[in-house]
């Protein structure tokens, strides 16, 4: 691939060469032409090989021995889902619910995506719980809001 890249590379220059030194007349539009014709064939060489499947079989025996590093993904995954965590604390804060506990269940698919949020709402009157149901909603998108 890099071979075909410098391959181009060089017929442009060659062609912005010839350009400079080619006078004007007749036999320029012709060398130009054939020029053009070079251009083209250099740029679309490795499409055989890309049509026997020759690319595609060499990107796949070096994917062959890819791995998950189960540890990292899980330290990762943990580490956004704390921060999410952490977000929604900071938003209830600002809004008012301080003394709020809540415990967030994530999605197993979407990882990253809250399915559930169970609130403890000791000291909320129904009113609250209505306000709190909204705005939860409003910050979790999808997510089920239930009492604890």
């Amino acid at each position: 691939m890099s071979g075909w890249l410098i391959g181009i590379v060089g017929v442009v220059s060659l062609g912005v060469l010839i350009e400079v030194l080619l006078p004007e007349g007749e036999n320029s539009k012709y060398i130009r032409g054939i020029f053009s014709i070079i251009v083209i064939f250099v740029i679309i060489s490795p499409l055989p090989k890309l049509a026997k499947g020759d690319y595609i079989k060499g990107f796949v025996s070096q994917t062959e021995n890819v791995s998950i590093d189960d540890g990292y993904y899980e330290s990762v995954k943990e580490n956004m889902q704390n921060r999410i965590k952490d977000n929604l604390r900071e938003k209830l804060d600002k809004a008012g619910y301080n003394d709020l506990s809540f415990d967030i269940q994530f999605d197993e698919d979407y990882v990253y995506m809250i399915s559930k949020v169970i609130v403890e709402s000791k000291n909320l009157s129904e009113s609250q719980w209505q306000e709190l149901l909204k705005f939860l909603q409003t910050v979790t998108g999808n997510a089920k809001i239930e009492k604890a």
